[in-house]
């Protein structure tokens, strides 16, 4: 729930975002953010190994259309 409370505040965020705003190692937020991705929340937009941005991008069309 705080996760999604976080993508609502800052739609495009870095596993560091995760990890300051949760308060937890990069373990957990890497699992929380492929959860994420796997439920279709989350998009990968950098294509990077290390260092990724991810984004939600159904909430951020919203303000594109």
């Amino acid at each position: 729930r705080l996760l999604l409370e976080l993508l609502y505040s800052q739609p495009v965020i870095q596993t560091s975002h995760v990890v300051n705003h949760l308060k937890i190692t990069n373990r957990p937020a890497g699992e929380f953010i492929k959860d994420f991705q796997r439920l279709g929340i989350l998009k990968e937009v950098t294509g990077f190994k290390r260092n990724r941005t991810f984004i939600f991008e159904k909430y951020l069309s919203l303000f594109m259309n």
